[in-house]
């Protein structure tokens, strides 16, 4: 099974024929060289380059290639067993023409190297609390209500805090670093940083919070 953006290849009437092997992402390190000094020096960024892969299909003579040009194209998510996905683009032109004569084809993805669980869980986080399974930092959306006055987060050693007169909800996407309140942007209400989820053993504290959930989805490298 193969999904992109949520729809299995085979509903577009496209046979998959080969799937790739999916391989980690290559770190981003870089390394100097110093006039005297023996080996070399180095520096992690902490982050995974993307990766390309391909995957060989062929088209049931009853498909509809309109549905499959507008089916592979642009930016979504790839799924190979319905329960993880990567977000990535189709980066090959699919020539189309030659796919009506011959009806083999391969299509080529540039992959965003963390992949995600499809289905999110939703926790209250408490002064400790424990995820298991995940291989990479998770970045949660948090619901919180902070109290008149506003209300000071720590999370993992990550600090913010919002400035309210009112007590007041905060949604804070702490993927796309975006907090808002009512639907609208409210960055000026809040200082600090997002924070994240970790494998293994997780820390909060929480002063004037009147209310906090945060939803996650597992991810691996």
């Amino acid at each position: 099974m193969v999904k992109w953006n949520n729809i299995d290849f085979k509903d577009k009437g496209i046979v998959v024929e080969k799937t790739p092997t999916i391989s980690k992402g290559k770190k981003n390190i870089d390394t100097y060289t110093i006039e005297g000094r023996n080996g070399f020096l180095s520096i992690d960024r902490g982050t995974y380059q993307p990766f390309s892969l391909s995957i060989e299909c062929h088209a049931k003579e009853s498909a509809n290639f309109d549905e499959i040009k507008a089916f592979l194209d642009g930016y979504g998510t790839l799924s190979f067993d319905g329960e993880r996905e990567y977000t990535a683009i189709v980066s090959n032109a699919i020539p189309f023409e030659k796919v009506q004569m011959f009806k083999s084809f391969v299509v080529q993805f540039m992959v965003n190297p963390i992949a995600h669980d499809i289905t999110p869980t939703t926790i209250t986080p408490s002064s400790t609390f424990t995820i298991t399974g995940a291989t990479a930092k998770m970045y949660p959306t948090i619901t919180l209500t902070a109290a008149a006055g506003g209300a000071e987060v720590n999370i993992n050693g990550v600090e913010f805090a919002t400035s309210n007169e009112e007590a007041t909800t905060y949604i804070l996407d702490c993927e796309n670093k975006i907090i808002t309140k009512n639907g609208l942007n409210a960055s000026n209400e809040m200082s600090g940083e997002f924070p994240y989820f970790k494998s293994g053993e997780n820390t909060y504290q929480g002063t004037d919070v009147t209310s906090i959930t945060a939803s996650y989805k597992k991810t691996y490298l």
